[in-house]
């Protein structure tokens, strides 16, 4: 079982460059990638996309790059001369008239904006280079996905938990549905010796009918059933491979339908008690689920 939750970061020096991938995650209904890219590796992000797609099923992840040279950067210095010899003039004019007492130096120049330009030679993005991109990215989903798979683990034992304490509702649920009939038999008839006192008491086998009928109206055999059978398949689906949140959720549902049948049908206090308890069971469950991918 895989989380939709996690982090991964991986740093690699290939074809003279630096780069690090960072990737993180979380829960979504869907896949829904967020590339943070610089400009210069815009033309990539079709091909990221696609080998994210290959490799993620569910969950909302973000992934960013930092690429930047190994080493020396080799640049190029720009000098606007028509600027400058505009400002060396301006400047002649003002040393002459006394405001200045010299003209303006180069580090002057280099304060200007537009007058000296420097450029860092910019990364080519060629195959070798697209691949070592590739190859960042992949390090840090490995350690997104190892992260994934350890909360995963984690949320498999909170949903067992869960699960072990339905198996315990539903079998005490059953007890409770085997030897309701009895016991409403038994209060129905004192409450007809009360209410008939000093007369002649009613049929028993009508009083046996009636039991009958309403021991049929109140059978919560089939749902109780349905719910165990309901708990077998949500752990089967538990060590499946693969995106299973969408199955499990909506089996979910299908738990807290067969509890909440059940509850429609209770005539005993503990038997309203227990529902109750694992209607809050159930969406516990819920909640979990909601982050498994």
């Amino acid at each position: 079982m895989q989380s939709m939750t996690g982090f991964g970061h991986a740093e690699i020096e290939a074809e003279g460059l630096r780069i690090a991938a960072t990737t993180r995650s979380v829960n979504h209904r869907y896949l829904d990638l967020a590339l943070r890219l610089r400009e210069e590796q815009r033309s990539q992000e079709p091909a990221l996309r696609e080998h994210l797609s290959k490799r993620l099923s569910r969950g909302r992840v973000e992934v960013s790059f930092e690429v930047e040279p190994v080493g020396q950067v080799p640049a190029e210095v720009e000098i606007d001369h028509g600027l400058v010899s505009a400002v060396k003039e301006a400047a002649q004019t003002l040393v002459s008239a006394g405001v200045l007492d010299q003209g303006p130096t180069f580090g002057d120049l280099m304060r200007m904006p537009d007058v000296v330009r420097v450029r860092a030679q910019k990364v080519t993005w060629d195959d070798e280079t697209k691949a070592a991109l590739v190859r960042a990215l992949d390090a840090a989903l490995d350690q997104l996905l190892a992260s994934r798979a350890t909360e995963g683990a984690k949320l498999a034992r909170v949903l067992e938990e869960h699960l072990e304490a339905l198996d315990r509702l539903t079998e005490e649920l059953r007890a409770c549905a085997e030897a309701w009939p009895a016991a409403a038999a038994a209060h129905l008839r004192t409450r007809l010796d009360t209410l008939l006192e000093g007369v002649d008491g009613p049929d028993p086998d009508r009083v046996a009918q009636e039991v009958a009928l309403l021991a049929d109206r109140s059978d919560v055999r089939e749902e109780l059933d349905r719910l165990d059978s309901h708990l077998e398949h949500f752990r089967s689906l538990m060590v499946k491979p693969g995106a299973i949140g969408k199955r499990l959720d909506f089996l979910t549902q299908e738990i807290f339908r067969e509890l909440n049948t059940t509850g429609s049908k209770c005539r005993d206090a503990a038997m309203t008690r227990l529902v109750l308890d694992g209607k809050a069971r159930c969406e516990q469950i819920r909640e979990q689920v909601q982050n498994v991918e």
